[in-house]
């Protein structure tokens, strides 16, 4: 499982990709609203690989790292990245992952979140307070 990431704009936009979806789901079940809010584009690039364009509305004044993890943006919380897509600079990151498009809509979701402080494990409540945002996979619509 590879991932190549480039944090620079490429001048892709998600509405340019084959789907997109809303980043607008918290990360904490105690927030009516995430602290950050964007869109995320998928297309296939090759027979067994995925483009990913995200673009934030507004950059995050601290560091935001993107990643893929399996389950809804419910179901997620306790375990680790599936794929880490690398650091989101200036609210852009054009990257790739080794999977089919059509396998990561079915059971995937996508996190740009702040990077945790330290390695050690966290309570299950300590990590309910994670800054960023989520987006359901399996609810990324074509675009026209």
């Amino acid at each position: 499982m590879c991932v190549a990431g480039c944090g620079g704009d490429s001048g892709n936009s998600p509405e340019e990709e084959d789907f997109i979806v809303e980043l607008e789901l918290p990360l904490s079940s105690f927030q009516d609203d995430p602290e950050v809010f964007g869109q995320a584009g998928l297309s296939p690039n090759g027979r067994n690989g995925t483009r990913v364009v995200i673009r934030l509305d507004e950059p995050f004044k601290s560091k935001m790292e993107a990643e893929i993890r399996r389950g809804g943006c419910g179901g997620f919380r306790f375990s680790s990245a599936d794929y880490e897509l690398g650091e989101v600079k200036d609210g852009k990151l054009t990257t790739e992952v080794d999977v089919p498009t059509r396998d990561i809509r079915m059971g995937y979701a996508l996190v740009v979140r702040e990077p945790r402080k330290d390695e050690q494990p966290r309570s299950r409540r300590d990590q309910e307070f994670d800054k960023g945002t989520c987006g359901d996979l399996s609810t990324a619509e074509p675009v026209d």
